[in-house]
């Protein structure tokens, strides 16, 4: 009996940051759905220039399309290939399957309004990397139509690194400048690191005078930084099976869609980085600060009340006045967003996930999440587990 020959597929995918090892993760888990396949790949970096090995003589490529050189070894060879990178056209010959880039800027837009900042900042991705400026343009849209203005952090046209580099002192002076409290876009967490720690030097905190939300994330860079990163969350993973499925369909005849193939961002993760809230009451504020540190705990309001030492009704009352919301609905969605948390990037059981949350019964944990999101958290993790933003 004869073996059918493998799908001989080149994976041109850096490996040095989260987002592109997702990626790759996802082109791994549906390539065993589909049968195996001939991957080739090698660890690269990310300033690393892809290239396709002379010797490879394969029959399709995945890649992240970093460079115009690379497109054109591409199109000279005429391999079916698919991008899923933010550089470049989406083309007949190149097609993309990325994340949907319009629709990051509008979620992080959103979000930001949504927990009552006035102020707004952005720092962009390096102008010499030649990225698509669609998830900025976005956001600044998003944020114009609703009323508001947005800092921007200018960029030397010709810069091309993650890090600010020799700008330090021209970020203090932009920080100076920025109204507070100010929520901050910026294209990765490895700048927002770089931010925060000149805000410590600054005596400006995070998030209280300075929020912040990464367009790229990397967890390990995020606890690295005095306060866990918040990021948005692009399916990288979906993007990786999507890619591979049409690649797959090109190799057996099929043209590729006339438009790039977008995977809108599944959430915003929330981290330390944004986690304020807008209270001038000072008891509200206190009460605030209990039920953060007490998240992990079994809590009722009247434990809340009995902690800065008032009454239950008119904890309620000022809660009402100042956050417009009660102390039951803050306990319910800080323990709904540590639950998100540890379901999407830990590797905890649901029942010590439940104990984590506060809950002394996996079965009510169960309930309780079911009921504030409508799924249970094993379907929220199957669709949100260890998946990292770009």
């Amino acid at each position: 009996m004869s073996i059918s020959p493998l799908a001989q597929i080149a994976l041109l995918i850096e490996t040095s940051t989260a987002w592109s090892r997702e990626v790759l993760a996802g082109v791994a888990d549906r390539s065993i759905e589909k049968g195996p396949i001939d991957f080739w790949i090698e660890p690269r970096g990310f300033y690393e220039e892809t290239r396709i090995p002379a010797y490879w003589n394969g029959t399709g490529i995945v890649c992240s399309l970093g460079n115009e050189k690379l497109a054109n070894e591409i199109r000279s060879r005429a391999i079916p290939a698919v991008n899923v990178s933010w550089f470049g056209e989406h083309s007949h010959q190149i097609p993309k399957v990325t994340s949907d880039d319009v629709a990051c800027g509008k979620m992080a837009a959103n979000f930001f309004l949504s927990h009552g900042w006035s102020n707004f900042g952005l720092v962009g991705s390096p102008p010499a990397f030649g990225l698509s400026q669609q998830v900025e343009d976005s956001f600044c849209r998003t944020l114009q139509e609703a009323g508001f203005s947005v800092s921007r952090f200018d960029q030397d046209p010709d810069y091309g690194s993650l890090n600010l580099g020799d700008r330090e002192s021209d970020m203090i002076v932009w920080l100076n400048e920025l109204p507070k409290p100010a929520a901050i876009l910026v294209w990765s967490t490895l700048i927002g690191q770089e931010i925060m720690r000149i805000c410590h030097r600054m005596k400006l905190l995070v998030p209280d005078d300075v929020a912040m939300l990464a367009v790229k994330a990397d967890p390990l860079i995020s606890p690295l930084a005095p306060n866990p990163i918040a990021y948005i969350d692009q399916s990288p993973r979906k993007i990786g099976a999507e890619a591979l499925d049409l690649l797959l369909r090109m190799l057996q005849g099929e043209s590729p869609p006339e438009s790039a193939t977008l995977i809108p961002p599944s959430r915003i993760a929330e981290h330390a980085s944004v986690d304020t809230a807008f209270v001038d009451d000072p008891l509200v504020k206190e009460a605030v600060c209990f039920i953060r540190e007490k998240v992990a705990s079994p809590l009722q309001v009247a434990d809340v009340a009995a902690a800065v030492a008032t009454s239950r009704r008119v904890l309620e009352l000022r809660f009402d006045r100042s956050l417009q919301r009660s102390p039951a609905d803050f306990i319910r969605t800080s323990k709904l967003a540590r639950a998100k948390l540890l379901l999407a990037e830990s590797t905890l059981s649901i029942n010590e996930i439940a104990e984590q949350t506060g809950f002394l019964h996996q079965k009510t944990f169960h309930r309780f999440f079911k009921r504030e999101t409508g799924v249970t958290p094993n379907e929220f993790r199957s669709n949100h587990g260890k998946s990292i933003s770009s």
